[in-house]
């Protein structure tokens, strides 16, 4: 919490008590008429209203608080409170005595006076340890509100750098696999090697830079997924390897940057062979005011995988999509007969003149 705002708080509690105490006061003076002692009173209330209620407040405030209160320390702050507030009361006694004396027409030696002494000793020491108490509480206020504060810090820094890693989680296999690939492809055809070697630089390059702001075009996503999978086709020698679908109407809108490109890392991943046909299935469909991508791979049947599955894993995806689209998207991670499905539904808005779309929607045969 600033500094500005503590001095605030700190200011109008006071003010606000002073204030009612100076109504109290007026009122009591106002009942009593015209008080033959009322100034010896007055000065006597003021006195003992303000000393020892800034001690007992301060004192328990910076120092009670921090040495046995945070500490849990609670029997000897009882303890504590209550000898402070004897202290309080003794340390008044004296000021009151002088006070008394400095009034002629009360006499120290009449009992009467010591009377008042003793009651006012008794309300000072009362008043210090109920204002203590108000101390502890809004330092303890303060405390809490600064624990919120740095941990609401702490848990953006942690999402940034989860949002980082999620969008750097590139598989390295990926890259040595890709360079093995396009290294092997030299001996053999050095143009095709070179146009390869061209699709990894523009990778790394999309994947250093051009995604470093939190959305990017469609299109450009897209140029950057064609380029993986082009570089991942090099390992398989099926022409329909993978298939990618694309039935959109407009790829100008933005979309999170390296959403998609986990779980088609995945697809990859666990997919059952590099030698059969449509072993991977992706479609991008356009909906209403939103994005459907479905991403569909044949695992083999010894392998296990679920949300976990995926390096990082899926649910640090869900993480990233719940910070930055709320609930405004839909994820169903599925496997079934020896397929594992991503379902993915983002918002997606471009500018149209014509807001009707005429897509087909059927995903019958994903299932």
């Amino acid at each position: 919490m600033k500094r500005i705002v503590i001095f605030g708080i700190h200011f109008s509690y006071w003010f606000i008590y002073f204030l009612l105490s100076g109504i109290v006061i007026g009122f009591l003076n106002k009942l009593g008429g015209e008080l033959k002692y009322a100034a010896f009173i007055n000065t006597l209330f003021w006195v003992n209203n303000f000393i020892p209620s800034i001690l007992g407040f301060y004192i328990f405030h910076y120092f009670v608080f921090a040495k046995f209160l945070k500490k849990k320390k609670y029997i000897q702050l009882v303890l504590l409170g209550f000898l402070i507030a004897v202290l309080i009361g003794v340390l008044m006694y004296p000021i009151n005595y002088f006070i008394v004396s400095a009034f002629g027409q009360l006499a120290p030696s009449n009992g009467s006076n010591f009377e008042i002494l003793g009651m006012f000793t008794f309300m000072t020491g009362v008043l210090s340890l109920i204002h203590g108490v108000l101390g502890l509480f809004l330092k303890g206020f303060f405390d809490w509100f600064n624990l919120q504060k740095e941990k609401e810090v702490l848990i953006e820094k942690n999402h940034t750098i989860e949002l980082e890693l999620v969008k750097s989680q590139l598989n390295p296999h990926f890259l040595f696999n890709s360079l093995n690939n396009i290294d092997v492809l030299i001996h053999k055809d050095q143009e095709k090697a070179s146009r390869y070697l061209t699709k990894l630089s523009e990778i790394m390059r999309y994947m250093l830079f051009d995604s470093k702001t939190e959305y990017v075009p469609l299109s450009s996503d897209f140029q950057f997924i064609e380029k993986y999978i082009d570089l991942q086709k090099l390992r398989s020698k099926s022409e329909k390897y993978v298939q990618l679908h694309k039935n959109i109407k407009d790829d100008s809108g933005l979309v999170l940057s390296l959403v998609f490109i986990p779980f088609i890392e995945n697809a990859f991943k666990y997919s059952a062979s590099y030698k059969q046909d449509n072993a991977i299935l992706i479609d991008f469909i356009q909906v209403e005011k939103g994005l459907r991508f479905i991403c569909k791979n044949r695992i083999a049947t010894s392998v296990e995988i679920d949300e976990t599955s995926n390096g990082l894993g899926n649910n640090l995806l869900r993480k990233r999509l719940d910070l930055l689209y709320k609930n405004d998207y839909q994820l169903n991670i599925f496997t079934e007969d020896d397929y594992f499905y991503v379902d993915l539904t983002i918002p997606y808005e471009v500018n149209y003149t014509d807001n009707v779309f005429n897509i087909d929607q059927n995903t019958d045969r994903y299932r």
